[in-house]
């Protein structure tokens, strides 16, 4: 089974844990039901006079092909809050080679913490470029430095805007000949003192990394009434990512925040069959990556397009009160193709109520024996391996202690932090989860619901399909075990199971590959 926080999150081992007649400990403590408190921004001072900084002043210099890494950190350690930092703009010059990242870019690298900061280029019409270097170790650009920043939520208010960067995906390793992250052949680490434990998704070969801070035992998501504990006011505006290695090609973690009008061009390798060619060939088979990873309450995800993504287009982790709206997710023709398009996976907060899915296109061009999307649009997480975790956080909605082919809906009860559960997205009374005016074409299955807590409402209006086709999707054809039975699918338009959905394929799918 393969792990499901790749993505850039706390790391959580899946596992299938099949016994019958799963019940939900009804002593357990249930997540309230409440109307979502107004949005407000914290207060700060800023300087009269906000400060201006090319990164070129401190040293950096796109002309050139040498490291730029200290250089630009140098800049962004010196400003305070309220700054602007550019990088120059020549994506379409000649002679422009761009910044070369050798070192992470810590956006907050000190220990004095910051926000209201601007990153962006010169030019907001031709884009500034920075590119990973084959030495390169972890994400090319980082919201903070977890070593040095004490109170990462208190670094809110920070604008990435009109630039390129390029993960180097030709030229990094996401695992080495070990096949283990660990620093050995391959490009996982930092350059500081941030990766002890191996595998840590923090220190990936990812691109994009807006990942601030969240109140992971805060059940009611409140950043609202705890501002000190979340970040706020991310914003990823008109940035073009390409060639990501793994991980995630943007990760944004936060609350209130937003990623909007971006492009990612493709993000690791789909291909997981030994008979199939890999797009990135100097990888062993699994180096997945996300197009855009999310977490957090209130969030909004719009008009971005993301092509050749290999394991999710766009996924959500969890979070009450968000859009994902007006997105175009693209698998492209050849061994191109992705486990889920749009896929809400809550493995960090269960309740997901007020969740809005609406105007966006999945389409699937790519091989149906080497690629293709499995699943176009994903509500619920018992696709991937039945939900089944062995260590949930205080935050997570589900069954727990044990885990069933059949389990009964747990009515929003609280996982036992630590211990295992059966995860579901849960939208609370009176809430609703709105899945509208979507299009989805050439998918195994354009629209898979499994795994839904439903005790508000579900919306469906004005959803449409293109004819779903084959994929290199194996459980499909070789057969998913669900107990003493061995689920096959073909192509399907619409399947929901836990619940059932009327004019829907009643169908268990228990398995992501």
């Amino acid at each position: 089974m393969r792990n499901r926080w790749a993505a850039g999150c706390p790391k959580l081992t899946i596992v299938l844990l099949i016994v019958s007649g799963c019940v939900p400990n009804q002593e357990r403590s249930t997540l309230p039901t409440s109307t979502f408190p107004p949005v407000t921004q914290p207060s700060r001072t800023l300087p009269s006079t906000p400060v201006v900084i090319n990164v070129d002043s401190c040293g950096a210099d796109p002309w050139d092909a040498d490291p730029d890494s200290s250089a630009i950190q140098t800049c962004l350690d010196k400003v305070s809050d309220g700054a602007t930092i550019l990088f120059t703009s020549g994506v379409n010059t000649p002679g422009y080679h761009g910044y070369m990242i050798d070192k992470t870019i810590f956006l907050v690298g000190t220990t004095s913490t910051k926000s209201n900061l601007v990153i962006s280029s010169t030019d907001p019409s031709n884009h500034a470029l920075l590119s990973a270097t084959r030495h390169l170790r972890g994400f090319v650009i980082r919201l903070y430095a977890r070593s040095r920043v004490t109170s990462p939520g208190e670094v809110d208010n920070v604008t990435i805007s009109h630039l390129n960067i390029n993960g180097g995906r030709d030229i990094r390793v996401c695992y080495g000949e070990d096949s283990l992250e660990d620093g050995r052949g391959d490009n996982w680490g930092s350059w500081l003192p941030e990766c002890s434990v191996l595998g840590d998704s923090w220190c990936r070969a990812g691109t994009l990394a807006m990942q601030g801070a969240v109140d992971w035992d805060d059940t009611n998501q409140g950043f609202n009434s705890n501002p000190s504990e979340w970040s706020t006011g991310l914003l990823v505006t008109d940035v073009f990512v390409s060639e990501t290695e793994c991980g995630s090609a943007i990760n944004l973690l936060g609350a209130n925040s937003t990623v909007e009008m971006s492009t990612v061009d493709t993000a690791g390798d789909h291909v997981h069959l030994p008979r199939c060619s890999p797009t990135d060939p100097d990888e062993p088979l699994g180096a997945w990556s996300d197009g855009i990873t999310f977490t957090g309450p209130n969030n909004t995800i719009t008009n971005n397009t993301v092509l050749d993504a290999s394991d999710v287009g766009i996924v959500f982790f969890g979070g009450h009160g968000t859009t994902i709206s007006h997105n175009t997710v693209l698998a492209r023709a050849g061994n191109h193709g992705m486990f889920a398009g749009i896929a809400v996976h809550p493995w960090s907060f269960g309740e997901v109520s007020g969740l809005a899915v609406t105007g966006n296109k999945v389409v699937s061009e790519g091989s149906t024996t080497c690629g293709g999307v499995h699943a176009g649009i994903n509500i619920g997480p018992h696709m991937w391996g039945g939900g089944c975790i062995n260590s949930a956080g205080e935050s997570v909605i589900g069954n727990p202690d044990a885990c069933s082919d059949d389990p009964v809906q747990p009515h929003g009860t609280a996982c036992p932090p630590g211990g295992p559960c059966q995860v579901w997205a849960f939208v609370g009374l009176g809430q609703t989860l709105l899945l509208s005016s979507n299009s989805v074409y050439g998918t195994h299955v354009n629209y898979l619901v499994e795994g839904l807590d439903l005790e508000g409402e579900f919306l469906e209006p004005d959803n449409t399909s293109g004819l779903p086709r084959m994929t290199d999707w194996e459980a499909a054809k070789a057969g998913c075990a669900a107990g003493t039975v061995v689920n096959t699918w073909g192509p399907t338009d619409r399947v929901a199971h836990h619940p059932s959905i009327s004019g829907w394929t009643d169908q268990p799918i228990h398995c992501e590959r």
